[in-house]
């Protein structure tokens, strides 16, 4: 049993590094791990414990940049001992903790998530820090390969780096109810359109909005909650968009109904923040066609271009409504597409995959640091 630390800023909430850390974890322990996470939160200090698997959310009034910051970090840090910590990233509390504090761990790790692209002067009052940081890790995680050239931080790092994609529980999506989806289709009559993710500013739904003005027949589902959320509705009403509905956060059963139910996925992300898009490989596993944006990121790495889906120019509205037009106009390429991402996403993108590979990097990162004559012992603990 490997006794594993998870650093992030949050955990078991909406948003794609939340939901990867969650997965991870609860993963791990039924690998048989002892896993710690220790993350932020607003308000007081929260310590949970379900298992294996110990939860301590550290909290903190004070925020910068809606992130929470903690003066006591640093201490819940710095007592903690494992043999594997591993760092979720951007996690600027964490790295500010590192350089005066750190865990007693045998291997440090981060997984590289994503950059911070809005907070110029936050981030360069950060990069001595940060590259401080990322030089006392044994490795760095990344989601997909063309993070490694594209992110300007990992250049310099990059023969530390290593490509661990992220993953999804595959089992539910093989298994929806077909009565659902048959009262979905009778509920949004017309070729569907599913889009999934927080109503935030790198997410492109105003683009997405702009490019329905030119999909009348066609209606839009659009699931998740934020910030945007007045100012898109302000928008379906100036344009008379009566074929979008917003629908809120959904539970998970409802959410793969609509992932089966729909005809097109689309992800128009307009900036690198969105790094690999979980939820293309949701529609994915549910052999959906996936309209993505390209980003110098691995998001259309997750869906290829021709291959699973289309691959249209950032911030295009036109652009975007032309791919999910012909898309929806050619039922045999829809199903095409659709058939090889499920193909490829059980190939590469599974939950299963994803914790496997990262205990394989565990498990060669830890014999890295322990004489030659004991390794042959620790081969066996880590399976």
């Amino acid at each position: 049993m490997v006794n594993v630390l998870q650093v992030s800023t949050f955990f078991a909430e909406d948003g794609g590094v939340e939901k990867s850390v969650h997965d991870l974890s609860h993963g791990l322990t039924r690998k048989n791990h002892s896993v710690r996470v220790l993350c932020t939160t607003s308000g007081a200090t929260r310590r949970e414990k379900h298992g294996q698997l110990s939860v301590t959310a550290v909290g903190s009034r004070l925020q910068i940049s809606r992130r929470p910051l903690s003066l006591s970090f640093p201490t819940e840090l710095a007592a903690q001992e494992a043999d594997i910590a591993h760092y979720h990233l951007p996690c600027p509390m964490a790295v500010l903790a590192h350089v005066v504090s750190r865990p007693q761990a045998t291997v440090q790790v981060a997984t590289w998530h994503h950059d911070l692209v809005r907070h110029q002067v936050f981030n360069t009052l950060m990069r001595p820090l940060l590259e401080r940081f990322l030089t006392g890790m044994d490795a760095i995680f990344v989601t997909a390969p063309a993070m490694i050239e594209h992110s300007p931080m990992l250049r310099q790092f990059r023969d530390k780096c290593r490509v661990v994609p992220l993953g999804v529980d595959h089992e539910p999506f093989a298994s929806v109810d077909a009565d659902k989806v048959l009262d979905v289709r009778a509920k949004y009559p017309g070729p569907l359109i599913l889009y999934v993710g927080r109503l935030v500013y790198y997410k492109g739904c105003e683009v997405l909005l702009e490019a329905m003005r030119h999909l009348e027949p066609a209606t839009l589902v659009m699931v998740g909650a934020g910030p945007l959320e007045a100012r898109l509705r302000a928008q379906i009403e100036r344009h008379g968009l009566g074929n979008v509905h917003l629908l809120g956060r959904l539970a998970a059963h409802d959410l793969q109904t609509l992932f089966k139910a729909c005809d097109v996925f689309v992800l128009p992300s307009t900036l690198p923040t969105e790094c690999f898009g979980l939820v293309q490989v949701e529609a994915m596993l549910s052999g959906k066609p996936v309209v993505n944006t390209d980003l110098p990121t691995g998001v259309p790495w997750v869906s290829e271009h021709e291959k699973t889906g289309l691959t249209v120019p950032v911030n295009d509205a036109r652009a975007l409504a032309h791919a999910l037009e012909r898309l929806l106009n050619d039922q045999r390429a829809r199903h095409t597409m659709g058939a090889a991402g499920r193909v490829r996403a059980l190939e590469l993108f599974t939950l299963d995959k994803h914790i496997g590979m990262t205990i394989k990097e565990y498990e060669q990162l830890l014999k890295s640091k322990v004489p030659v004559a004991v390794r042959d012992t620790l081969s066996g603990l880590y399976r």
